[in-house]
């Protein structure tokens, strides 16, 4: 025998405003741990970075490699940007097309990472300036690199893997320096 419950309208809101208020905390507890993503605006000048060093999807060979040679090959292009003359690598970056939107959304995705928003480079005259100047240079890939080797560095987890990896903001403080000055001025 089928029963039917008679809720009047203020009870409906009444249990409507429950289950909200109840949604709300779970997801104000959630939002406090939420981890930050790269911004899809910094994926190309993410690409050209991993391009021009032969790192991820653009080496057809890094699938294939154990965590421990992923790791080895950020480490060597890491080092490799001390020989690389800073204002070649912008303009490289320049004649490929990547927009100073997307450097400036990398800039800032990292310094996001890092937890620092007071990120800087030293400049040629020996003064600081701030990290998000729009050029892809020497130590936005180095910030980037560091980053990558952190990651690669960690204890690899063994669940399902997700379309985006997430990161706690600040997570990576140790990783990226708070000034940079890498690659030939």
């Amino acid at each position: 025998m089928k029963q039917f419950l008679n809720i009047d309208e203020n009870e409906r809101r009444r249990i409507l405003e429950m289950h909200e208020n109840a949604t709300k905390k779970h997801y104000l507890i959630e939002q406090s741990s939420t981890a930050y993503t790269f911004s899809n605006e910094s994926k190309p000048a993410k690409l050209f970075i991993y391009k021009e060093f032969n790192l991820f999807k653009s080496n057809p060979n890094f699938a294939t490699m154990t965590p421990q040679q992923q790791l080895e090959a950020v480490k060597a292009a890491r080092q490799q940007l001390d020989s690389v003359d800073m204002n070649e690598l912008v303009q490289k970056a320049q004649q490929a097309g990547v927009s100073t939107e997307s450097i400036l959304a990398l800039q800032e995705d990292l310094k996001n990472v890092s937890g620092d928003a007071n990120l800087s480079f030293v400049s040629s005259t020996g003064g600081e300036k701030g990290f998000a100047d729009g050029k892809l240079g020497t130590n936005t890939v180095a910030a980037l690199l560091d980053y990558q080797i952190y990651l690669l560095g960690k204890q690899r987890d063994d669940r399902p893997a997700t379309k985006q990896s997430y990161v706690e903001p600040g997570s990576a403080k140790t990783a990226i320096q708070g000034t940079y000055k890498v690659g030939q001025q």
